[in-house]
């Protein structure tokens, strides 16, 4: 699993590029209010930005259980019954994906004629997002789920330091 923590840290640097660049855009858009000239793409940059740190983000939160959970019935469940929880809740997420990506792929082709208003950009690559946010979700299923054969407990930021 150590590719998979390279893996971790490459979508986490990503998703920090995308966030970053995400805030550094909303203060361009807050900032353009007090000057003449506005900068009509910064509200169109900025969602195109926070989905895809999204998309980069969200896998990696799956790995590391980090989304807010009710958490009443795993816990009272024994270790191994726990453990079984929580794959049965990895292979609805991976037959979720498969339809996200199927459905994400017939979206995508949607988008090769259209183009973003004020950016210009084919929105094919806004609309890919869906399909990578399904593969991403699909294999890192398939890792949460060998992480819990392994018994292996979900690392945190925390137990990084």
């Amino acid at each position: 699993m150590k590719i998979m923590d390279r893996v971790d840290k490459i979508l986490g640097i990503i998703s920090m590029i995308f966030f970053t660049a995400l805030l550094i855009v909303v203060v361009t858009q807050i900032l353009s209010r007090y000057f003449p000239y506005q900068f009509t793409w910064t509200e169109e940059l900025s969602r195109y930005l926070f989905v895809y740190s999204m998309v980069t983000a969200t896998p990696v939160a799956l790995r590391k259980s980090e989304f807010i959970t009710v958490d009443l019935v795993p816990t009272s469940l024994p270790k191994n019954a726990q453990r079984i929880y929580e794959s049965v809740i990895s292979v609805l997420i991976m037959i979720f994906s498969i339809f996200l990506f199927i459905y994400g792929i017939q979206f995508t082709g949607l988008g090769m004629d259209f183009y973003a208003p004020t950016l210009g950009i084919n929105m094919v690559y806004i609309y890919a997002s869906i399909p990578i946010l399904a593969l991403l979700l699909f294999m890192y299923s398939i890792v949460y789920i060998i992480d819990r054969c392994l018994k292996n407990e979900p690392r945190n930021e925390v137990d990084d330091i």
